[in-house]
């Protein structure tokens, strides 16, 4: 069983160990191993902060299984607008805890008076794609050879989702 619910400081460690287990075991996250910062203190003053931006996580089996980071930014113009970046563990993969992060995510957003959520996700993370897709995201562009993994250039779909 696993459950959804925001951040909060005392969750510091354990999600900077579930961010960097994410980092070594999944090259669909925008960080390698190694480029995360590994002190807790900046995440949990981030948590503590009562910023437009939020933090989901899911548990299960008694430890942070995955996580939902809306961003917002700062600036009038840009304050309805969330950039949502997520993962979740592969040992959780194929239990839903995705599409239930993007659900609190996007109700979290709503009553914060957001109007869009969005996200990049590599073309070739269909499985992603699809969790997106089936949640009401749309494509929306692709970013051409964005990123590159390992040796090799990989493009990005950029989706968004009105609320």
């Amino acid at each position: 069983m696993s459950t959804t619910r925001p951040a909060r400081p005392t969750d510091a460690d354990a999600l900077l160990a579930l961010q960097t287990a994410l980092d070594a075991e999944s090259e669909l996250m925008l960080l390698e191993p190694g480029e995360r910062e590994s002190a807790p203190d900046d995440l949990r003053a981030r948590l503590e902060s009562d910023h437009a931006s939020y933090l989901l996580v899911a548990e299960g089996n008694g430890e942070l299984a995955g996580y939902a980071e809306v961003s917002v930014l700062p600036y009038a113009r840009a304050r309805r607008t969330g950039y949502v970046v997520m993962g979740v563990r592969a040992a959780y993969s194929g239990k839903g805890l995705g599409r239930a992060l993007l659900g609190a995510a996007r109700d979290e957003a709503a009553r914060r008076g957001l109007r869009r959520l969005e996200l990049t996700v590599m073309t070739h993370n269909l499985r992603a794609l699809n969790i997106y897709l089936s949640c009401g995201f749309e494509l929306e562009g692709l970013r051409r050879n964005a990123l590159v993994v390992g040796d090799r250039a990989v493009s990005e779909y950029y989706l968004g989702l009105l609320l």
